[in-house]
């Protein structure tokens, strides 16, 4: 039986939000979408804290069903 469990993506943007990073993170898994998205603020003030000021920085929680499935056909 596959677990479906929840996982954060981050991205960095420049000012006119036409060059992105990716700043998924992979370790951390969430057992439903209320705990992430009450980490969000945490997860995303961690990554500012590394960038330029300038940067813009977004998150989305998402769900993540277990192995071998393409968390990018969600996007």
């Amino acid at each position: 039986m596959k677990t479906i469990l929840v996982a954060m993506h981050l991205v960095a943007c420049e000012p006119d939000l036409l060059i992105c990073q990716d700043y998924s993170i992979n370790a951390k898994r969430w057992p439903d979408m209320e705990a992430c998205q009450m980490a969000r603020d945490m997860e995303m003030s961690r990554l500012s804290k590394t960038l330029p000021t300038w940067a813009v920085v977004m998150s989305r929680c998402r769900y993540l069903l277990g192995k071998g499935y393409n968390p990018y056909a969600m996007f």
